[in-house]
């Protein structure tokens, strides 16, 4: 899985060393921003528009915030963030929460942030924290101790929680394919007591 990986120098030892051993690959992302190959023929695409009608994917909304006057974008921000989770909740959903983060002094800024503005219920993770730590706070947001998380690159590939379904993006992602990841990752439907996806 995750075979857009397949390119990379450990990716290529492994298949290389067992040259008779045939190779089945998956990937979400059949492409590569620095536009190495992935070798090996194509034999089945499933194309995003189908997993829209299969239900695997449901609806998404993108609720823009505009800048409060007196304040800046990130209290906005959060004060809009606040208010979507808590519609969610009024409404039965059972929706979690990710704030993205740029950077872990941008994380901790805005940690803060959510702190100061709301009763949002959030932990910070990133790669500069232990694995112990970080398992630590994803079995809190599982077992709905927070509200969400705030994260720096990170509950990407391979993460599945299908209650993520609000994300409050305080920075954009730098490519098209890494965005369409993210928001793949919200829309997914797989589970009881799930509404929209919103960013």
């Amino acid at each position: 899985d995750e075979a857009h990986h397949a390119p990379a120098q450990t990716w290529s030892a492994i298949i290389t060393a067992f040259p008779s051993a045939r190779s089945v690959l998956f990937t979400a992302t059949p492409f590569r921003r620095d536009r190495k190959e992935i070798k090996g023929r194509y034999i089945y695409s499933y194309p995003i528009q189908r997993a829209f009608d299969d239900g695997i994917y449901g609806e998404m909304e993108f609720l823009p915030v505009a800048r409060e006057e007196g304040t800046t974008g990130d209290v906005s921000l959060a004060r809009a963030t606040a208010k979507v989770v808590e519609e969610d909740r009024l409404a039965g959903l059972q929706h979690s929460l990710m704030v993205r983060a740029e950077s872990v002094p941008r994380a901790n800024e805005l940690m803060k942030i959510y702190e100061t503005e709301t009763t949002l219920r959030l932990d910070v993770v990133h790669s500069g924290k232990s694995q112990k730590v970080v398992e630590k706070v994803i079995q809190r947001l599982r077992e709905g101790e927070l509200d969400g998380v705030i994260c720096v690159n990170m509950l990407g590939e391979g993460f599945d929680f299908p209650k993520l379904k609000t994300a409050a993006l305080h920075a954009p992602h730098r490519s098209l394919a890494v965005t369409l990841q993210f928001l793949g990752r919200f829309a997914r439907v797989n589970a009881p007591g799930l509404g929209n996806a919103k960013f």
